[in-house]
């Protein structure tokens, strides 16, 4: 083996061992989401009948723990910064925000179609279970105003400006790593909230796939991560808001 052989097995011998982090990266945001809706139910709901299932509707106050807590692994695993992760570019700011609000268009009709299909499936209704509820009015406000836009930042992030690009990397083929990420995006929606219920979890896994294995492939051929950040934080936001204010309006 010449002295160039050698340096680049050494070489992908090395970057092979970053693949279990990578991985991890790809279930965190899932295993945090575990974690926290736990954590608030030994916290505040202990002395309730079904504590977890208390706690369940407080998920958009506590997923920022979620996005903390995968920022902090980013910082310590990624060479990039955050910045550097959503290439963050100033000149093409105003740009990417228009992308996104473009991107709302396809982006919506395939979400709410698996959201659709997969709720006629298990529930036998169009109409599928509301995972924003009301709550008191301090955390529907955080929910409408904080919660969109750090939950799209840190999951976009997490999901594609890091776990897609550093798989891809290591692979050398993209349609490993679009079908790792793509199921480990879809996988992390049956703990947001964790429901104990099988019909639930299948409906919540399967209903995100279509659009999470797209997203990441225009995002392959795109390669800019504000415009998804962008449409992300407004349909979240108006998830919300439906889910949320809207009810509390009406009442």
């Amino acid at each position: 083996m010449d002295r160039h052989s050698r340096s680049s097995s050494t070489a992908s011998q090395k970057d092979f061992k970053d693949l279990p982090k990578v991985v991890l990266m790809v279930f965190a945001r899932m295993i945090f989401a575990f974690l926290a809706q736990g954590i608030i139910a030994l916290l505040f709901f202990r002395n309730v009948s079904h504590p977890l299932q208390a706690a369940a509707p407080w998920w958009p106050v506590y997923g920022t723990l979620i996005d903390v807590g995968c920022f902090l692994l980013l910082r310590h695993w990624s060479a990039e910064t955050l910045a550097d992760l959503i290439q963050f570019n100033r000149k093409l700011l105003f740009k990417d925000f228009f992308s996104g609000l473009k991107m709302i268009l396809w982006v919506f009709p395939l979400a709410m179609g698996g959201i659709v299909s997969f709720s006629l499936i298990f529930f036998n209704s169009p109409q599928p279970p509301e995972i924003y509820q009301p709550l008191p009015f301090w955390a529907a406000i955080y929910s409408l105003t904080v919660f969109p836009l750090i939950w799209a930042l840190m999951e976009q992030t997490t999901y594609q400006g890091y776990a897609l690009n550093q798989l891809t990397a290591l692979f050398q083929h993209k349609g490993p790593s679009v079908a790792l990420v793509t199921f480990g995006w879809g996988i992390q929606h049956i703990a947001l909230p964790f429901i104990a219920d099988w019909r639930y979890l299948l409906y919540r896994f399967l209903s995100f796939l279509p659009l999470a294995a797209l997203m990441c492939i225009v995002y392959m051929r795109k390669k800019r991560l504000v415009p998804f950040i962008t449409a992300h934080w407004l349909l979240d936001a108006a998830g919300v808001f439906s889910g949320m204010i809207l009810p509390t309006i009406l009442q």
